[in-house]
């Protein structure tokens, strides 16, 4: 049984650091969860920053001011999305690097579904948009929302990667639960290792009516296992994987992308490499699903 009691959402303090924390209170005013805002306060001085990379967009002359600051911003960030939603929301201001403090707090409460960001400014953003989110999807144990966009609309439009992996029916099942009036779609790529390398374009091979239809009928077979009591659009289609998501993903006007999370394909054709290109490339929303 799903669920969505425990939401957690870091911050990075940035100039759209509100996008995560609109979303992350959007879905725990819906499904009766606990909201959770939390902000890794780095342990260094400032004198090791240059101007520049001085978060929050201060000058300060010693680090209390900067911790209180930091401290302060955040708090203002989860009144105004606690009066704007109607929820409670536990705020949560740690010392430490970003990755280990973010899944300390998920594993400890535990969280059912973690939410970050990928947009910021100067270093939270690298923080987030680099290194941090990368190291979250291969670590978090928990769903990870990653969010691209400012909306606190329900999602409309779902379109779910499929490698017949036990982590898609995990994928399927969550974003059936996660947006229940939205249109989902199931996507199988079919893909030769030409294509997985180079991205190739649709070739000659690729017109073997036989094997897309094999590939048909096993994507129905499994949507049936894996999302029997959902309505479920199945497309199987030539191509690389990332490529064919991102296109699926715009032709449909898709507002969430969501994947599973495992070690590696049929293929040997590591899946996270996978969901790294579409999380940099998608415009909208992506769900990691462990």
């Amino acid at each position: 049984m799903r669920d969505l009691s425990q939401i957690v959402v870091a911050t990075d303090l940035s100039e759209h650091a509100k996008w995560p924390i609109v979303r992350g209170a959007t879905l725990a005013g819906r499904h009766g969860g606990q909201l959770h805002l939390m902000h890794a306060i780095p342990q260094f001085s400032l004198k090791d920053l240059s101007e520049s990379y001085r978060p929050y967009g201060i000058v300060l002359a010693n680090r209390p001011h900067w911790v209180d600051a930091a401290r302060a911003q955040m708090h203002a960030l989860a009144t105004i999305a606690s009066e704007r939603f109607g929820i409670a929301i536990e705020e949560h201001a740690k010392f430490g690097s970003a990755v280990p403090e973010i899944e300390s707090i998920t594993r400890k409460l535990p969280a059912d579904l973690l939410v970050v960001g990928t947009h910021g400014r100067g270093f939270p953003r690298d923080l987030l948009l680099g290194s941090t989110v990368s190291a979250l999807m291969d670590r978090t144990v928990c769903p990870l929302l990653i969010s691209k966009t400012e909306s606190d609309d329900p999602y409309r439009s779902v379109l779910v990667g499929i490698d017949f992996s036990n982590s898609c029916r995990s994928a399927l099942e969550f974003a059936s639960f996660l947006a229940p009036d939205a249109a989902v779609a199931a996507l199988y790529a079919v893909e030769n290792d030409v294509d997985s390398i180079f991205h190739a374009p649709k070739s000659s091979y690729e017109k073997d009516p036989d094997a897309l239809r094999g590939a048909q009928r096993e994507l129905d077979n499994f949507v049936d296992e894996a999302a029997a009591q959902h309505p479920v659009e199945r497309i199987a289609d030539w191509g690389n994987a990332a490529q064919t998501l991102l296109t699926h993903a715009r032709s449909s006007d898709a507002d969430l992308i969501v994947v599973g999370k495992h070690h590696s394909n049929w293929k040997g054709v590591s899946f996270g490499d996978i969901s790294k290109r579409v999380v940099k490339d998608a415009t909208c929303d992506v769900l990691i699903v462990p």
